[in-house]
């Protein structure tokens, strides 16, 4: 039996952008919480309240903790990923063995955030969505897990589903996904259930097109001019244009920035195999499960400059983060 986390919040509607730099990407809404906010039902029936959360760091690419001095919450939108509004790389590891001068160049060729089409456009349809829930928003968290750390990503992030509205009925993720402004992206943390919801809601996308109008394979082609810009002016009839699936755009910055300066020399497959991401097909993942089914590698599916795959066709490895207290002892139940 899964057990379900209920976190009831607020959404400040002005961390959006424009105003501000949250989108409708999985990383950046941010959740306003209380000691009280909390409750856990091992069966989804009985509830009861937890605070296991405040005080609590998540360990994973960083130390981070998951309620932040404001009392809020980054909530990773499970099964969806729009388009970025503002990524930049990773820093390079210590232990490359890049000389000063090549960390150097890639710092400062990494200082602009880069863009995708179609980011600000899905942000703005999200925060005039929830505009309609008054201000600031109440909602309901909600993610299937048994233990405090499952929901907690690398990064620190409540990977979950945002419920507004009436009864808390509308489901953000899903609406995101069927309006079109976002791609379906599963991980292996998400139930059988979870992932149909999805493809279901593909149906409905396909009709709307918007981000899927655009939709592109070729991992060559790449805009340096596209960058984040904080305040706007919003222009939706500009902001059209070939959108990578943002998992590979993610990948696709850092790769070209280390092969500028001279990091990395070989093509964008080759620094896919170099790092190693694992992940399922979606089909196989679906009929033989997590442990069963064939563990596949992005580059797999590379054929010359061509990403072969949908976003839907793809099921990514969870990376979860390890909870501890403030004394760093693991937080292993409720």
């Amino acid at each position: 039996m899964v057990g379900v986390l209920r976190v009831l919040g607020t959404i400040d509607l002005a961390q959006f952008w424009p105003d501000g730099e949250s989108d409708a990407d999985t990383s950046k809404v941010k959740v306003n919480v209380e000691r009280d906010s909390f409750s856990f039902s091992p069966d989804g029936r009985k509830f009861k309240k937890t605070d296991v959360y405040f005080g609590a760091f998540s360990q994973g690419a960083s130390k981070k903790q998951v309620v932040d001095s404001q009392n809020r919450i980054t909530v990773r939108l499970q099964g969806i990923d729009a388009p970025e509004l503002h990524y930049r790389a990773a820093a390079l590891k210590s232990s490359t063995g890049v000389s000063a001068a090549k960390r150097a160049k890639f710092n400062l060729e990494n200082k602009p955030q880069r863009r995708q089409y179609w980011a600000e456009t899905a942000t703005v349809a999200l925060a005039e969505k929830l505009s309609g829930y008054g201000s600031p928003v109440k909602c309901q968290v909600t993610s299937f897990i048994d233990r405090p750390f499952e929901v907690i990503d690398t990064y620190g992030r409540f990977v979950a589903n945002i419920r507004v509205g009436a009864g808390y009925k509308t489901d953000i993720n899903l609406w995101l996904a069927e309006e079109g402004w976002a791609y379906p992206t599963f991980y292996s943390s998400m139930k059988a259930d979870e992932i149909e919801a999805y493809l279901k809601a593909l149906t409905k996308a396909g009709k709307k097109r918007r981000i899927w109008r655009d939709y592109s394979l070729d991992t060559s082609k790449f805009d340096p001019k596209l960058v984040f810009r904080p305040k706007g002016p919003v222009e939706a009839a500009k902001d059209k244009g070939k959108v990578l699936m943002p998992k590979l755009f993610r990948r696709q910055v850092s790769f070209r920035i280390q092969k500028k300066v001279g990091v990395f020399n070989g093509n964008f497959a080759d620094y896919l195999k170099a790092n190693k991401d694992s992940c399922f097909r979606t089909d196989e993942f679906l009929k033989q499960g997590e442990h069963v089914a064939p563990v596949r590698a992005l580059h797999d599916f590379m054929k010359g400059n061509k990403f072969t795959l949908q976003p839907q066709d793809i099921v990514f490895r969870e990376k979860y983060s390890n909870l501890v207290d403030a004394k760093g002892k693991r937080i292993e139940k409720f």
